[in-house]
């Protein structure tokens, strides 16, 4: 069993109990019944799963019915179903729905997320890197025809029963999909896709491209990471990776790099919960300076330099010296937020910051650890140790959204457009909370109605994706928020992924238009029923329940 399924595995027993983990159970190939769950563990609806919506940059009216991810030797395979829909009365639809941008012939629309693992899966593309793995893109769909599809994946850790697939549109994320064992076909799928040999109701094999698969899989393959912020740090967590960016402006007075009073305060609990976490037979322990961009390069690089190592000597005097440790400056090279715009001090402050970074410990080996602090031996952290997330099962599919629970209004793009943001009931899947949400066109200005570009890039007001946060009622001070694909960049910051609905246009549409959009959260602690959503320019939505 691979490191992350055992941190995964460990999280489940201590939040919900091993036996309705739903991590363990075997499956019938079909994703049906109470399978994956144990007797008290969620129970997962019968395949397929079907959802009704638009894909792909050219909102191509379609319902999708998800059959698995079949498990092969060298890769994952999802099947899947997709039937053209149209109000027009037209027989054929031609678009290629499934990319975005100039990747719209490709498969790049379709991606897979292990929720508890915390990992997320691009299609595999072939030896030259140029084309994705799966069925040929059909350019005509006959509307009325079901179309088999599928989309190669680098392969699955072997104890994955369930995935979730995130769909490129109003389709949104289909959970709790079933992973079963599979094999390449003695005869692969073949014939026309041409729309004139088709009629409705037919069911057509789409063929399979052309192409070898890369022979290194894994480099389709990200980790998540979950990002929490207080007043003095932002939190960016993997299972298997801890990186805590404390704000300098809490540790220092402004160009200095003597600890305040203040800083005591929050490095003792770097302290212990580095002591809890961090594994010392996998050093070292990283703390790097950063500053924002004031100020020559080498008075930057000396400032940073010296703040890190102030934070280096607590660490090392509250840990002892069984552990090792690396110190850096960067300087003003690695921001982290645009600076010169219309948040500038924002900007320079959360540049200005200490970043202390290890690998984490494996649950059960904390009686290796260190004696400093007093660990009881077999002691493990709890569950929500790290920025207070908590793991649950894979989520079962929801084929409906519950209804919405509040609503408010806010004028986007430079304010030349208005859309009312509706919220519905948040759920957990593995280690997140997916808020789902409409956004309905007002009035669109007169302008293309870009409608997601504003909720998912920085440069919408207020921050990271749409600068949306959760927090839990009586606990202010952590907010959660939008779940990171990968590294940041540090070059292009407006690069940056989350998992959420892609940024691009769903609708360019009519006034009136509402589209459904979601985003992964870290989840809060187990036991949280209701969260506070920071919503932006739409205001705060207080009391927002989790199913």
């Amino acid at each position: 069993m691979g490191t992350r399924f055992r941190f995964a595995a460990a999280l489940c027993a201590l939040v919900v109990g091993a036996t309705g983990c739903g991590l363990f159970g075997g499956d019938d190939g079909g994703g049906g019944g109470e399978s994956g769950g144990g007797p008290s563990g969620p129970a997962y609806p019968e395949g397929p799963l079907v959802r009704e919506g638009t894909i792909g940059f050219a909102t191509f009216d379609a319902r999708i019915s998800v059959r698995h991810v079949e498990r092969w030797d060298d890769r994952s395979v999802l099947r899947f179903t997709v039937s053209a829909l149209s109000e027009d009365d037209d027989r054929v639809v031609t678009l290629a729905p499934f990319g975005s941008g100039a990747l719209d012939r490709d498969h790049t629309g379709f991606k897979l997320v292990d929720p508890v693992n915390q990992r997320f899966y691009d299609p595999v593309r072939d030896a030259a890197g140029e084309a994705t793995i799966g069925s040929e893109i059909v350019q005509a769909w006959v509307v009325g025809a079901e179309y088999d599809y599928e989309v190669h994946f680098p392969p699955l850790p072997e104890d994955v029963d369930r995935v979730t697939l995130i769909t490129y549109g109003t389709t949104g994320e289909f959970t709790g999909v079933p992973v079963v064992d599979g094999e390449p076909p003695a005869d692969p799928p073949s014939g026309s896709v041409d729309a004139d040999d088709i009629a409705p109701g037919d069911t057509v094999e789409v063929p399979l491209r052309a192409g070898e698969m890369t022979d290194e899989p894994e480099d389709y393959a990200r980790d998540l990471y979950a990002v929490t912020e207080t007043t003095s740090e932002v939190r960016t967590s993997t299972p298997e990776e801890e990186n805590i960016a404390l704000h300098a402006d809490v540790l220092f007075d402004f160009d200095e790099a003597t600890l305040t009073p203040e800083a005591e305060e929050v490095l003792a609990g770097v302290v212990e919960e580095t002591r809890e976490n961090a594994d010392p037979s996998q050093p070292p322990i990283t703390i790097v300076g950063h500053t924002d961009g004031r100020g020559s390069d080498d008075y930057n690089q000396d400032l940073s330099e010296r703040r890190a190592q102030a934070v280096r000597d607590v660490l090392a005097e509250g840990l002892g010296t069984d552990y090792a440790y690396v110190t850096e400056g960067r300087g003003a090279e690695e921001p982290v937020a645009e600076e010169g715009g219309p948040d500038d001090e924002e900007a320079r402050a959360a540049n200005r910051r200490v970043e202390v970074s290890y690998r984490i410990r494996e649950p059960g080996a904390a009686e290796s650890a260190p004696a400093a602090g007093e660990t009881a031996a077999g002691e493990t952290a709890a569950a929500d140790a790290r920025g207070g997330t908590a793991t649950a099962p894979p989520a079962p599919f929801r084929a409906e959204d519950g209804d919405v629970v509040a609503t408010a209004e806010a004028g986007l793009i430079q304010g030349n457009a208005e859309y009312e943001l509706g919220v519905r009931p948040f759920y957990r899947d593995g280690a997140y909370l997916v808020g789902v949400f409409d956004l309905t066109h007002l009035d669109t200005g007169g302008s293309v109605p870009f409608t997601l570009r504003p909720l998912n890039l920085r440069s919408y007001p207020g921050g990271r994706l749409t600068g949306f946060g959760v927090t839990v009622p009586g606990d202010d001070a952590t907010t959660y928020r939008a779940v990171r694909i990968g590294e940041r960049p540090t070059d292009e910051l407006d690069d940056a992924r989350y998992l959420a609905t892609w940024q691009w246009p769903l609708r360019q549409g009519e006034d009136g238009t509402t589209e459904r959009v979601f985003a992964y959260f870290p989840a809060p602690p187990g036991g949280t029923e209701a969260v506070t959503l920071d919503a932006g320019p739409f205001g705060t939505f207080e009391d927002v329940p989790i199913d």
